[in-house]
């Protein structure tokens, strides 16, 4: 079965680490110019949100990164077991980046690229967020390979 062969270890594992990277990216590496871009010059005004609202984001995001790592443990899966049927090296690594970055490209480029077409936020934005997701999947992408 499908969900068989999922590391769920390596679930627990990528889902925290996306929680890591990401605090990394937006409110460290990248904090002022992505606040600034993403929320406005008064940005420090606008964020005071409740502990509650904090804890209820908190929570969601961590749900969504744990459907988000199962998600790609089944693609990467998937992606190793059709090599044969497609003519293509499933067990290489570089093999798999590249699937990676398609995986990456064809399901963040929409939601970070809306930002700037419907939300008229900056290409800044846009790029902090892309670069976040590819990072991450990346990320997934080491995890779950070298944790079989």
């Amino acid at each position: 079965m499908l969900f068989d062969a999922i590391n769920y270890w390596a679930v627990l594992v990528t889902g925290i680490l996306s929680l890591v990277l990401g605090f990394l990216w937006m409110a460290v590496i990248w904090a002022k110019p992505y606040q600034k871009h993403m929320y406005g010059k008064n940005y420090q005004v606008q964020l005071n949100v409740s502990k509650a609202a904090k804890i209820q984001s908190f929570v969601i995001y961590i749900f969504v990164s744990f459907v988000t790592s199962i998600a790609f443990a089944i693609c990467l899966e998937l992606w190793k077991a059709g090599g044969q049927a497609f003519a293509y090296d499933g067990e290489r690594l570089s093999n798999a980046f590249w699937f990676t970055m398609l995986l990456a490209a064809g399901y963040t480029l929409p939601f970070t690229v809306g930002k700037k077409v419907w939300q008229f936020k900056s290409w800044l934005v846009v790029a902090v967020d892309t670069s976040y997701e590819i990072v991450r999947f990346t990320m997934l992408l080491l995890v779950f390979w070298f944790w079989t």
